[in-house]
């Protein structure tokens, strides 16, 4: 899969889910803008930093630039995206990873608690794609994935999300917006779609459920086991694939 020439945009990229996915979008020839809170340092003991991703990215086709921003933040939002049309002339793909996963019983979720969830898990790709979507109208052209969780869907009876209910409610919101923008967004020839990666044992994961590192369920947080899907993602047009909430498992059988 060729994204030579294509200039894409991914948050919460320093680590876990997004990392792998700034890796295999680099190594599908695109420009990478992988943007996080914070810059880090290449080889921090323990953990990856966007510094780190920048580094592991060098060898591959397409480049990644490293780019601190908060998604709580409208206009560190609007600055990086400006940035990345002023300085590449286009944005192809705008890939809304950044979530937080709180676990809480459920009743015990503050109102602050449900406020930040809402406001990076919602708010943040809301904001992302209204700020991106001018350029890629303007092109006639791009791709838009928002990361969501089969967390959002009905869950079987007696299943009681193990204390993540602001979170599915907040990835509920995330494939309605999906649906929205992608009918908003059809008639310039934009795809939206989500996109859920399944269970992977990311370092947030594996603190919250130590099994899964043993448990054989859970995929690997590298480019090889997650990027295809994404890729993939990132070449559909409004005409080819646009408005589904999609899942990695299935990528290649049910898909595209």
């Amino acid at each position: 899969m060729d994204l030579g020439g294509k200039v894409a945009i991914v948050t919460g990229a320093s680590a876990g889910i997004g990392r792998a996915y700034a890796l295999a979008l680099a190594a599908a020839g695109a420009t990478v803008l992988a943007a996080a809170r914070t810059l880090g340092r290449p080889g921090t003991p323990g953990r990856s930093t966007l510094a780190e991703v920048v580094r592991a990215g060098q060898a591959l086709p397409g480049r990644i630039y490293a780019q601190v921003c908060d998604v709580e933040i409208e206009a560190e939002l609007g600055r990086v995206i400006d940035q990345a049309a002023a300085n590449f002339g286009r944005i192809d793909v705008l890939v809304n990873n950044a979530a937080v996963l709180p676990h809480h019983t459920p009743f015990d979720v503050t109102a602050e608690d449900w406020d930040r969830v809402m406001r990076i898990n919602v708010r943040g790709p809301y904001l992302a794609i209204s700020h991106v979507a001018p350029y890629m109208m303007r092109q006639r052209s791009g791709s838009i994935i928002n990361v969501t969780a089969r967390a959002a869907g009905f869950m079987p009876k007696g299943d009681r999300a193990q204390g993540s209910v602001a979170y599915a409610v907040s990835k509920a919101a995330l494939n309605r917006l999906t649906y929205f923008m992608a009918e908003e967004l059809r008639p310039y020839g934009i795809a939206v779609n989500a996109l859920s990666p399944g269970i992977v044992a990311t370092d947030t994961a594996v603190a919250a459920r130590p099994e899964l590192a043993s448990s054989g369920s859970a995929r690997p947080a590298t480019p090889e086991a997650l990027g295809p899907a994404l890729v993939c993602l990132a070449q559909q047009t409004a005409e080819t694939l646009t408005g589904q909430i999609l899942h990695t498992d299935e990528f290649q059988k049910s898909w595209p």
